[in-house]
């Protein structure tokens, strides 16, 4: 081999182990681009946003805003992720929210919040169900949806729940010795009295009577009449609070003590102006809130909340326009949905919702809306109710 052959050999030799050092090199730069990449979180916010009813989406969305800015970034399972939502308008409608579920579960949620209404909730678990998704909703209280699907989880008492809470404190806290049951005609009303009285009937609770009234002068002063030939000591009557009211004040020009139980609409400051405070005297409302959210509240975790929420209210309103002025009543269960999603999927170390669906359902969180556990069927473990009375002319906390 002469001198310039060896060169030549040499300088190819160099070569390979030259361009060996840059892919090397080029590759670890590759694999760190890999793993420095930003690992994103998407969660649904699949609601009402339009209409009439839009003031519960803007609800649910500035909820949801606020839950993320105090989480995100998040570590999970040795990595860090930013929390990034997906909102989506299903107006409402369960033919428009079909459509949306699988826009959301194209656009790669790992879950769900929402959705406003019984019917568009119904409609969509099925389709995140088929993918995995966990739906929650922070709204929809028809009983029947847990029904639909393992991946369903509902944040608020539902409507069974509430009449149970009701007859609980009617059999336990006040076990009446004659009791009456009215409703007002209205199937809302109806339904209630109905389910009172089965669950009555399975707790061995006498009913004395049950009667219908359409509210209207003749028919009350009737009712009256009868109400003062049975004595009851306790009525509970399902309506609103001027027709509460208005019964209230019939049955006391007769001279008749009963004391009066209601419910969410009987409970309003505004039933003073249909009748003397010393007529409403002692009427209990049993109210389907937590301690913590119930009217009066100074729960340090609600107040937060309420203050924090108007900041980004403000915050959002800067740039959106939205019809809302404050949190309504259904905001910090959105809210809470967003962090105990959050703390289920650090729990299983997994953003996978085949991974951290079991986590969900073992959740016991200690939220704005109190302590937060799901049963069997993914509905709320226990939610409470908070009693009031009346006292010297205004609504205060029972006991």
């Amino acid at each position: 081999m002469n001198f310039l052959e060896a060169i030549k050999r040499r300088a190819a030799g160099a070569g390979i182990a030259v361009l060996f050092i840059l892919i090397v090199v080029f590759s670890t730069l590759n694999f760190s681009a890999c793993d420095t990449r930003e690992r994103i979180i998407k969660i649904g916010n699949q609601a009402v946003l339009s209409g009439e009813y839009r003031s519960f989406g803007e609800d649910q969305l500035v909820s949801m805003e606020l839950a993320i800015s105090k989480i995100s970034p998040v570590s999970i399972g040795g990595f860090d992720y930013k929390v990034e939502m997906v909102t989506k308008d299903d107006e409402g409608n369960p033919e428009k929210a079909f459509l949306i579920a699988r826009e959301m579960v194209d656009q790669g949620v790992v879950i769900v919040i929402g959705s406003t209404f019984d019917g568009t909730t119904k409609v969509s678990i099925p389709v995140y169900g088929e993918y995995n998704i966990p739906i929650i909703t922070p709204f929809a209280q028809k009983t029947e949806i847990s029904a639909e699907g393992n991946n369903f989880f509902r944040m608020i008492i539902n409507n069974r729940q509430k009449i149970e809470n009701i007859a609980d404190f009617i059999t336990n806290e006040i076990d009446p010795q004659k009791l009456i049951l009215i409703d007002n005609r209205e199937e809302y009303s109806s339904d209630i009295v109905d389910f009172m009285e089965e669950l009555f009937y399975e707790q061995g609770k006498e009913v004395l009577r049950r009667y219908s009234i359409k509210i209207n002068e003749d028919d009350l002063l009737v009712l009256a009449e009868n109400l003062l030939i049975d004595e009851p000591d306790y009525i509970f009557f399902a309506a609103r609070h001027n027709e509460l009211a208005l019964m209230i004040k019939e049955v006391r020009n007769l001279d008749l003590g009963s004391r009066f139980i209601t419910e969410t609409l009987g409970m309003s400051e505004s039933i003073f102006a249909f009748a003397d405070s010393a007529d409403l005297e002692g009427t209990i409302a049993v109210i389907p809130e937590p301690p913590s959210l119930a009217m009066y509240s100074e729960d340090p975790g609600a107040v937060n909340f309420w203050h924090d929420y108007n900041e980004m209210l403000d915050s959002i309103k800067e740039e959106t326009p939205l019809s809302i002025e404050g949190p309504g009543e259904y905001a910090p269960y959105a809210y809470d949905a967003v962090l105990l999603a959050i703390e289920a999927m650090q729990r299983s170390n997994s953003v996978m919702p085949e991974d951290f669906m079991e986590e969900l359902r073992a959740t016991s969180f200690d939220g704005v809306a109190g302590n937060i556990q799901f049963d069997s069927n993914g509905d709320r473990a226990d939610p409470p109710s908070t009693i009031f009375t009346i006292k010297d002319g205004v609504w205060v906390r029972y006991n």
